[in-house]
């Protein structure tokens, strides 16, 4: 019988001895909007500010412990879970195609129930999106194609064109000009920047935003000096 189990900052629960009892696995993020009462008028006016709202996944795991030493796996699990501060890939076995961004900054409580078994709670705190693995995949075009979105949400990819001079990069008909482009430039849609290593390029690209990939198919073409674009889409879902 396989036991479910969580993977943080690269690590197994397994490793110390964690299995999952319980978890909320499908708690979805809310959209964030406010509401405001006009006097004489019926119904709310509702602002959408443009995104979704961090949500808390927990879990409930149960301690089986035959290596340690009780008070040294509690020092292990803490120094694991709090040593280093923000957001860190989760992954757990409930959800094997996805995985999520969160960070712990709760307490760790070892209960201990016998000499080798306990039990502990925990909250993660995590970004909205969960992101499909067949989303991290680099997808390499040496002439303009396209990618098929099969969430039902917008993605923001990562994406790092080769080669040189001036470039229009066009994505579903919406256009990115680039210029002053030496050997490389990348994008990174999901914290609106444009670089080449640590050299902000911000300056060097004009266009409506950054670019996404929409549900369905998102065609991609360009012209000028290019040998090459390699894509993350960064599929995901809520």
């Amino acid at each position: 019988m396989k036991f479910p189990y969580f993977i943080y900052k690269e690590h197994s629960s397994l490793e110390y001895g964690l299995y999952i009892t319980e978890k909320g696995s499908y708690y979805g993020a809310s959209r964030d909007v406010s509401f405001m009462s006009v006097p004489g008028r019926d119904g709310d006016l509702m602002t959408d500010n443009g995104h979704y709202n961090n949500i808390v996944i927990p879990y409930k795991t149960v301690l089986v412990n035959r290596v340690y030493d009780f008070t040294e796996l509690s020092r292990l699990i803490k120094g694991w879970l709090l040593a280093e501060s923000g957001y860190f890939k989760l992954w757990d076995t409930y959800d094997p195609l996805y995985f999520r961004y969160a960070a712990f900054t709760g307490e760790a409580n070892l209960e201990r129930d016998s000499r080798d078994t306990g039990s502990l709670s925990l909250s993660f705190t995590c970004k909205p999106y969960k992101y499909a693995l067949r989303g991290q995949e680099t997808v390499t075009f040496t002439e303009p194609g396209s990618l098929y979105n099969a969430e039902l949400f917008a993605s923001k990819p990562y994406i790092k064109i080769t080669g040189s001079g001036t470039v229009t990069l066009t994505v579903n008909a919406v256009s990115f000009l680039i210029t002053g482009i030496e050997d490389y430039i990348e994008i990174d849609s999901e914290i609106m920047n444009a670089y080449k290593g640590a050299a902000q390029k911000n300056s060097s690209m004009t266009g409506a935003a950054f670019p996404s990939f929409a549900p369905g198919d998102n065609v991609i073409g360009w012209t000028g000096n290019v040998s090459r674009v390699d894509i993350i889409p960064r599929w995901c879902s809520l």
